[in-house]
């Protein structure tokens, strides 16, 4: 009898251990499928190795937001007071009263005919900020170690498609390529050819962005303001054959240029939610969507196999604790032990099983209702048996 109470110990201390470890191994399937997934790269890739653009480039949701809103304004002001006089006959800036002098002049920058407005001004700086981020990206990408196809290359390109971009807004790179594609295959496209600049641009365009942007794992925000400037700028491409349907050519010019402009700035905004992407990624701070919804399958089945396991054990407990207390009771009437004997020995039980319950406090759960079902048996037992 004095080794049977210690057998039935071990075997619910065992029983204890492994349910503990499979809910512990449950819960760590859980918290890593909502765990960041650090993606490879090397340690070149951080910010801090490149140039200060990168490590001045807008990382929290906060200041990405901040600098979306203020060149979100800054071109919608300079737009509305471009195209408030021309197209609604309403000018926002009245040359009159004592500053008419200064008004004048402000007037004059922000008029579509001169020779660099303001708004086009704007989207020039903008575009050559949006090539320098596009570069930063790209210098951040090519030390991926799982990118054996040289995808980084886009976003040079990138960068290159949006420093020309600028620099055909203040030469003229468009009609120069149009005329000399008409005349080499003698086919106009569009008025004086520039058909063939913005087939060209599109083209170029088309095949650059999926190939930058389709491989980042916050992509979704770049995607969008990608698309908004690429509507933007097919609106200004469609102006010289859209006269007739807006007014006039002299209207469509001013439609154009002010969404030229507008999709200038939205490049920029792209620019800087890709390489904001792209930091993330770098830090280790972006999470895998597969991996996880992976990762939460497998801790959903493992915590169904430990709830499977665990009404399998309860059932092998109350057999061998059935099994045990019929043999301990043929014992007492057989050998006729004296119930001081079997009270001490219960209540031997009863403190070891306590101070395991106290050993495994932190990992203690709540009893099912067959398990207090055989304590109260257990209990009625004893008492019983005194």
């Amino acid at each position: 009898m004095a080794l049977r109470a210690p057998t039935r110990r071990d075997q619910r201390r065992r029983l204890l251990a492994s349910r503990t470890r499979e809910a512990s191994a449950a819960a760590t399937m859980v918290d890593d499928a909502g765990e960041p997934s650090p993606t490879p790269y090397d340690a070149a890739a951080f910010p801090e190795r490149h140039p200060a653009l990168a490590t001045r480039l807008p990382v929290g949701l906060g200041g990405l937001t901040a600098a979306i809103l203020a060149i979100l304004v800054i071109f919608a002001g300079g737009i509305a007071l471009t195209i408030s006089g021309p197209l609604f006959g309403r000018p926002l800036i009245s040359p009159t009263g004592r500053f008419a002098g200064s008004l004048l002049v402000v007037a004059r920058g922000f008029d579509h005919r001169a020779a660099l407005p303001v708004p086009v001004w704007l989207g020039i700086l903008s575009l050559l900020a949006a090539g320098a981020v596009a570069g930063s990206v790209k210098h951040m990408r090519r030390h991926r170690r799982d990118d054996y196809k040289g995808r980084f290359r886009a976003w040079g390109w990138l960068a290159a498609l949006l420093t020309l971009s600028a620099w055909a807004a203040a030469v003229p790179l468009g009609p120069l390529v149009a005329t000399a594609v008409s005349e080499a295959t003698g086919v106009t496209a569009g008025p004086t050819g520039i058909g063939w600049w913005v087939g060209l641009a599109g083209v170029a365009f088309t095949l650059v962005l999926p190939w930058a942007i389709l491989p980042l794992r916050e992509r979704l925000g770049t995607a969008w303001w990608s698309l908004l400037a690429a509507a933007a700028w097919g609106t200004a491409a469609a102006m010289p054959w859209a006269g007739p349907w807006v007014g006039g050519d002299a209207r469509g010019a001013i439609i154009g240029q002010a969404a030229w402009s507008a999709g200038a700035g939205l490049w920029l905004a792209a620019m800087l939610t890709a390489a904001r992407s792209v930091i993330r990624e770098v830090r280790g701070e972006t999470k895998s969507r597969a991996a996880a919804g992976s990762a939460g399958d497998r801790g959903a089945a493992a915590s169904e196999q430990a709830g499977d396991g665990d009404d399998e054990a309860d059932q092998a407990w109350s057999e061998r604790e059935s099994q045990a207390w019929a043999e301990d009771r043929g014992g007492w009437a057989a050998g006729g032990d004296s119930g001081e004997e079997h009270s001490a020995d219960a209540s031997a039980t009863a403190g070891s099983g306590a101070a395991d319950q106290e050993a495994d406090q932190p990992h203690r759960r709540k009893l099912s209702k067959a398990e207090r079902r055989r304590l109260r048996k257990l209990a009625r037992m004893n008492g019983e048996a005194a």
